[in-house]
């Protein structure tokens, strides 16, 4: 995967970005078969022949998609967490900004990833840690690890209800991240500061809801 990366690093990044946003758009909206590659130099603004000077072929193209998604989701994410931050809410928190600001960056990234899961039929939770770990990540091990290392489950008022808790912030967290990208006007640049005011807004409901008093 780091071999893909390095390569694609090479790009010229605006050119990069283009290529990136152009071709995961095209292949959220369409079955890899029927992708087009003429859809995606056009709205990247490239030729065909530089497409395929950068990738050897519209395959080459969707699977280095692929492991640029996973890596930007997973490593980029794994890296930037505060792991001494004990408290769930803030570290929810964290990978929900990561998130706002790779969605402004790649718009159609976490709906290539969800059509990328079907178009390799990875139909149930086994199917995708096997997907996973093709592309070098262990999909248990990294989400175990977001949410359960350092963490202090001891400021839960219940703890027979945790697991089903945790659900729920990360649902309410994930909902206000897609909202806000969704009120967006084209070309509109996200205001962070108030996005975290926002996010600090339902966090302090959901602790007042499942923390102890």
């Amino acid at each position: 995967m780091d071999d893909v990366i390095s390569r694609i690093s090479r790009i010229d990044p605006d050119k990069r970005r283009r290529i990136i946003n152009a071709a995961i758009e095209e292949f959220a909206a369409s079955p890899y078969e029927k992708a087009s590659t003429n859809n995606i130099v056009k709205n990247a603004g490239i030729s065909k022949g530089l497409l395929f000077h950068y990738f050897s072929s519209k395959k080459d193209l969707y699977e280095t998609m692929i492991e640029f998604v996973l890596h930007t989701l997973y490593h980029e994410i794994a890296e930037r967490i505060d792991w001494d931050e004990t408290d769930l809410f803030e570290r929810i928190k964290q990978i929900a900004i990561i998130k706002l600001e790779y969605s402004q960056l790649y718009p159609h990234m976490f709906d290539f990833l969800m059509k990328m899961l079907v178009d390799k039929n990875a139909g149930n939770i086994n199917s995708v840690i096997e997907l996973y770990k093709g592309y070098g990540l262990d999909f248990l091990q990294i989400n175990e690890d977001i949410y359960t290392r350092n963490v202090d489950y001891s400021k839960f008022r219940d703890p027979s209800t945790i697991a089903e808790s945790v659900k729920i912030v990360r649902w309410a967290l994930e909902k206000f991240g897609e909202e806000k990208l969704l009120s967006l006007e084209a070309d509109e640049k996200l205001d962070f500061s108030a996005a975290v005011d926002g996010l600090n807004r339902y966090m302090n409901i959901l602790k007042k809801a499942f923390y102890k008093l």
